[in-house]
């Protein structure tokens, strides 16, 4: 049985994007509808039984009708293959109000098999090459979880960790009535501890979430552990049962610059009796991001330096930002303009910063008429602390030398 495991499609996210003179849409939003098209172009091309998306298809729970088109026109050759559709409601899916649909509820109302799930669920989906046992456990959402009583006179830390309680007792009551013969999948969306955070997930946030073992979740006769939440692509438990962050289909910010965008594509096999379970993961064509710093300090053409770091760079197509460090009185030789020209074959310049390094000012040396010679040359050495290892030398040819003219005089 083939899956395509996904998540964190984030589909609205417009940062660094320009207006498409072609589409009139914004670049970003073309840029995450380019992956999702390439995922699933791969996805029929591998002719996948399940299409498993762990939660968050849009930035906030209010997507604009041109994001929910581009999401149903994005998954609409699927259901023309009718191939399972499974979406997980994620955190930034689902509304703040109690009562309102998530943002995703309208897509269990696509023609074939789409089916979305918002509240913990053990199930049998049904493929073209036999049933999957799937339990869904979308985002943790403290008012399906439990009712006002629960929790009302507890503090966060008791009613998160109330929630831990019953999402792990779930799991273990279901994997004690799975029929440990079929393919079993186990989709969830929320941190499991040891994940390893993408650059653009604030840990402040994290740590005050719902968070579990992979021993609460790499049950037997699970096959495969599909999550969504962290956008870096790791599985958790090498050598056992997969424990895996499919990954976000595109960038978010600088700080994912360097993480590497994709789905995961796994197979369960079977055979006389045993299961046995792959995966792959696979890059999508995300839009890279180049974040440059260039240090300038010590160059007497900072521009030319600059310009020669650029070229280093695929800057064509990429988003950019440019920091550089020059020195205070050099600032002025920086020629932005041609900075700029050199950037121009970038899909977008999100910045080109700048930072001074001041010129360090020293303070002059004050002499009167009665300070003596002694006086005024250490003072002067104690302003230069290049002079400072020879400051008896200095001091004594300089007695020297005054006594020697002293002499002359007389």
């Amino acid at each position: 049985m083939k899956i395509l495991h996904t998540a964190d499609i984030h589909l609205g996210m417009t940062t660094y994007g320009r207006v498409d003179p072609t589409s009139g849409l914004n670049s970003r939003l073309l840029d995450v509808q380019r992956a999702f098209q390439f995922m699933v172009t791969r996805a029929l091309e591998e002719d996948i039984d399940l299409f498993l998306f762990c939660g968050d298809a849009f930035r906030n729970p209010d997507p604009s009708p041109t994001e929910q088109m581009i999401f149903a026109e994005c998954l609409r050759p699927l259901s023309e293959r009718g191939i399972p559709i499974v979406l997980l409601v994620g955190n930034h899916d689902h509304p703040v109000t109690f009562g309102r649909a998530s943002s995703i509820d309208i897509f269990g109302y696509l023609q074939g098999q789409t089916r979305v799930f918002r509240r913990p669920e053990v199930t049998i989906v049904q493929t073209k090459r036999g049933p999957l046992q799937l339990i869904a456990l979308p985002w943790p959402v403290r008012s399906l979880l439990m009712t006002q009583e629960n929790f009302r006179r507890k503090s966060a830390t008791e009613v998160r960790e109330l929630i831990e309680q019953l999402y792990v007792e779930y799991i273990q009551s279901a994997a004690t009535q799975l029929d440990p013969t079929l393919p079993t999948v186990l989709a969830g969306h929320f941190s499991v501890q040891g994940a390893e955070l993408a650059g653009s997930e604030r840990t402040s946030l994290i740590d005050h979430e719902p968070k579990f073992t992979v021993g609460q979740l790499a049950l037997p006769p699970i096959d495969y552990v599909a999550l969504g939440h962290i956008h870096r692509h790791q599985n958790l438990n090498p050598g056992g049962i997969p424990v895996v962050y499919s990954s976000s289909i595109e960038r978010v910010s600088f700080r994912e610059a360097d993480d590497p965008k994709g789905f995961v594509l796994v197979q369960i096999e079977t055979s006389q009796g045993r299961k046995q379970t792959s995966y792959e993961f696979v890059e999508t064509p995300a839009r890279r991001f180049i974040d440059l710093y260039v240090d300038v300090r010590a160059s007497s053409n900072p521009t030319e330096r600059i310009l020669e770091a650029l070229a280093r760079h695929p800057i064509a197509d990429a988003i950019v930002r440019l920091r550089y460090q020059v020195d205070e009185q050099a600032a002025a030789r920086v020629d932005v303009q041609r900075i700029r020209e050199a950037l121009r074959s970038a899909a977008a310049i999100a910045s080109i910063e700048r930072t001074l390094e001041p010129v360090e000012r020293q303070r002059r040396t004050v002499v009167h008429r009665e300070t003596s010679l002694r006086e005024a040359l250490e003072r002067y050495i104690d302003q230069h602390e290049t002079l400072r290892p020879l400051r008896q030398e200095l001091i004594e040819a300089a007695l020297a030398l005054e006594a020697r003219l002293e002499a002359e005089r007389t």
